[in-house]
């Protein structure tokens, strides 16, 4: 979940997608941004009946590029933002979020695949029942009235492409391939677990299975020896463990998802054409699958599934008429929020979508939205062309409702609603070509006219920050550092790669880096990066449809969390008089401070045995996905500038991170111990932080706990004084306490609150992670494009390619660049 420039995709189509679903992944940037040496048309001739001239007919063509291109657009597979940024422009949400008053920064709601989304739970509170949804305690069905089903009337004038019309039978056949069990398709989560998901989803998903499997934690074991000593069979997921998916033994057998961990037979690992056993594999992990190692959640035990033959019957999705389909959700969801959920859509094209079915494998597999054969818009635009790993080119779909035809036959559109008063024309860029290239020849491309945007890397925007074209947007991801401290795998490492990584075991050791780092110097090293010393951002609002300014971090109870991290006093006699002041003070920085605890751990590790006083320290960082840039490069050179200069006089020997590059999933190779630290962000859930802790906390939530070669959250506790009363629940109980039928979903705000930094205070002092800084998108617009507003909102960007307008025709800006020789001033 990795990759991205905000910018680009809100120019896509302003999408706000999955932004109650938080999401781990690469900052890299992956702009959708262009060349257009090849395809930038300048007019278009046409002739007419009346005479015999030909009429020069105005074009209009955004050229942007990107460094990679999506390679898998399937509304049920996706996984990369390179992916979404393309589905984007083809895949039309139910609903969206767009611009009412740009000079007072209002928002509003519009249907556009949809006609109308209802809130119809009153009327049909049998459904209730009848999907069995969870309800809070003590409240029966007839008491609810709201915010279980949504009525979702779609609009009749929708067809894809091909002419195909698009209906309440598409609709309930997408949902059933979405939540195939025997596809588990990878995005399926979002309607079977999470806030939005719909009501007997989870059983069906499930349903092909007779048995499941459970951690040996989860049954309440402490060792996976502890649970072969009473007797229980234990297996080893080949599949996600060790990446074992469609491999096979000598003789060509596949590889089945859990084996035995006793078991010897050998598979062949595609990676390397290495021998591979779940017996050999338990041999060599057995030492150290203990509590909190996080090394178990591949370890399990298999039991009899409850859900084993829930038929589509039991799922919450079903057709009222051609054109209304009725959507139960398994919890209560406020309207807002359910809106926001169908800003995406789970839509694809039946005949297509089963044309593309693979069912040689154990799961059945679809081709669907990897090709510009395998692809069918049913929004603005429609894939023209795509070359791999080259370009991609769309243009206007000629059968989507929002659009007519001119006298000249030009696809023209105005929106269906107002924007600051009055209806604006929208959709004036006819064609969109995204070309491949790195930022180098995207800046050259730039600066010669031949693109519309261009992301500067850290040391260009300095040059560039007085123009009026360079624009910077703020995100919700916090980069940071974060690791694998349990110690037998710390000294597994120490024996391959690393030297002296054991140290990583000691919390003052880590604590002591966090306070080393020099956030305010560190940021200068990234365009637009920004210090951070908490885990949620500015960006994250507690109650924004109801107060645009309920921002999580301006509150007293997220103030207080951090100054209580960093230890900063305030009040009478103390250096600052308020919370604010000692609040603002914070910058994380305080080498004092880190060299102290350094000292403290020091002793520690060496009483222990674990360290001789004096010897250099050498750690393995798994740092990015694609290539280091200089950027990255002048980002781990000041880490180990910081970490030596805490170092000194402490007892510890020097220090060495050494940053590698090109991998291919960092964050599961530091859960699983290849590496002792990683690099990476979490962001989402800007609009409800209440549940943001399920990515850090609940392995139901997401496929693993990237910190899971820390600690396990759903054994170990946190006791919290919730309105004068100390509660005590599990790590995994708290972060899920705010959603759904969670003990607090209905509290108060200052009580959701106060929960929220309490964990984030606790969490912080664990120093699994280190947060760093938060990131931002800066990028330049050519002067041939502009936007609907200049002011920036999370809720609707600068308008989108929906309201972006064009300043020059095709012709007008290729006669603007030969004047000026090819060579643009920013």
């Amino acid at each position: 979940m990795n990759m991205k420039k905000i910018v680009a995709m809100l120019l896509a189509l302003c999408m706000i997608v999955s932004v109650f679903a938080a999401c781990g992944g690469d900052t890299t940037s992956t702009s959708t941004s262009t060349s257009t040496s090849t395809s930038t048309s300048t007019s278009t001739s046409v002739s007419t009946p009346d005479d015999d001239e030909e009429k020069v007919v105005d074009t209009y063509t955004y050229n942007s590029y990107a460094e990679s291109l999506g390679t898998n657009w399937n509304p049920h597979t996706w996984e990369m933002n390179a992916d979404s940024a393309i589905s984007g422009y083809v895949l039309a949400p139910l609903a969206d979020l767009t611009i009412k008053d740009s000079e007072a920064g209002e928002y509003q709601w519009i249907f556009v695949a949809a006609e109308d989304i209802i809130d119809v739970t009153a009327d049909c509170q049998d459904d209730l029942t009848k999907y069995n949804v969870t309800l809070p305690e003590g409240v029966t069905a007839d008491q609810v009235t709201e915010s279980y089903v949504y009525e979702i009337k779609l609009r009749p004038e929708m067809m894809w492409e091909d002419g195909t019309p698009i209906n309440a039978d598409s609709y309930i056949y997408s949902m059933q391939q979405m939540l195939a069990p025997e596809m588990k398709n990878y995005r399926a989560n979002n309607y079977y677990s999470g806030e939005s998901a719909l009501a007997g989803a989870y059983n069906y998903f499930y349903s092909d299975a007779e048995n499941v499997y459970k951690t040996v934690l989860e049954l309440g074991y402490p060792t996976i020896q502890a649970a072969l000593d009473d007797g229980q069979t234990v297996y080893l997921d080949m599949w996600d463990f060790f990446g074992l998916q469609g491999a096979t033994d000598a003789d060509g057998n596949e590889c089945p998802q859990y084996v035995d961990i006793t078991d010897e037979h050998v598979y062949i690992d595609p990676a390397d054409n290495s021998e591979v056993s779940a017996a050999a594999i338990w041999a060599a992990y057995a030492s150290y699958l203990e509590v909190g190692a996080g090394y178990d959640a591949d370890m399990v035990v298999e039991l009899k599934n409850e859900a084993f033959g829930t038929t589509w019957d039991a799922v919450g999705l079903y057709k009222v008429d051609d054109y209304t389909i009725r959507y139960v959700c398994q919890t209560a969801y406020a309207y807002d929020y359910f809106l926001t959920s169908c800003t995406s859509n789970w839509l694809v094209h039946e005949e297509l979508y089963e044309s593309c079915k693979d069912t040689s494998g154990s799961l059945v597999t679809s081709t669907y939205n990897t090709s510009a054969e395998t692809t069918l818009s049913c929004y603005a635009y429609r894939i023209e062309s795509l070359e791999d790993d080259k370009q991609i080119v769309y243009v206007q779909n000629e059968n989507y409702w929002e659009y007519e035809k001119d006298e000249d036959g030009n696809l023209t559109s105005t929106t269906f609603f107002e924007v600051d008063g009055e209806f604006q024309p929208q959709f004036q860029t006819q064609k969109i070509v995204v070309d491949v290239m790195d930022s180098d020849a995207a800046k050259l491309a730039f600066l010669s006219g031949e693109l519309d945007d261009w992301t500067p890397a850290a040391d260009e925007v300095v040059e560039y920050t007085t123009s009026d074209q360079l624009y910077q947007v703020d995100e919700t991801y916090t980069m940071r550092l974060f690791f694998h401290t349990n110690l037998d795998s710390l000294k597994k490492m120490d024996e391959s790669g690393n030297t002296n990584s054991v140290v990583l075991s000691n919390e003052k050791f880590r604590k002591a880096m966090s306070f080393a780092i020099n956030r305010a110097e560190f940021v200068t090293a990234t365009a637009g990066y920004k210090a951070a010393y908490s885990m949620l951002s500015s960006l994250y609002f507690y109650n924004v449809y109801e107060d645009p300014t309920s921002i999580y971090r301006n509150t007293d109870q997220a103030k207080q969390a951090i100054v209580n991290v960093y230890g900063v006093k305030y009040g009478e006699g103390e250096l600052y008089a308020s919370l604010d002041e000692a609040y603002n003070s914070i910058t994380g920085y305080n080498v004092t401070e880190a060299k102290a605890l350094f000292t403290e751990a020091c002793a520690e590790l060496v009483a222990e045995g674990l360290y001789t006083e004096g010897e250099p320290i050498v750690i393995q960082m798994g740092w990015m996905a694609g290539s280091m840039d200089s950027s990255n490069t002048q980002q781990v050179t000041l880490l180990n500038k910081y970490m030596n200069e805490a170092l000194e006089g402490t007892g510890f020997g020097t220090i060495e991170l050494k940053a590698l590059d090109s991998l291919n999933d960092r964050y599961k190779d530091v859960y699983n111990g290849v590496y002792a630290i990683g690099w990476g962000a979490w962001g989402g859930a800007a609009f409800y932080p209440f549940t943001m802790f399920q990515v850090y906390c609940d392995d139901d939530y997401v496929t693993y706990i990237h910190e899971g070669g820390c600690w396990d959250p759903s054994v170990e506790t946190l006791t919290l004084n919730v309105n004068g009363e100390d509660v005590t629940m599990t790590w995994k109980a708290w972060s899920g306490c705010m959603a759904g039928t969670g003990a607090y979903a209905t509290a108060d705000f200052d009580t959701k609150l106060s929960i929220l930094a309490g964990m984030e205070e606790n969490l912080i002092e664990k120093y699994y992670f280190i947060p760093v800084c938060t990131t931002t998108a800066c990028s330049m617009l050519s002067y041939k494009l502009s936007y609907f507003t200049e002011d920036y909102n999370i809720m609707y960007g600068f308008g989108g390619i929906r309201l972006m307008s064009h300043n020059y025709t095709d012709a007008e800006w290729a006669e603007y660049v030969a004047e000026q020789n090819g060579e643009i001033a920013y």
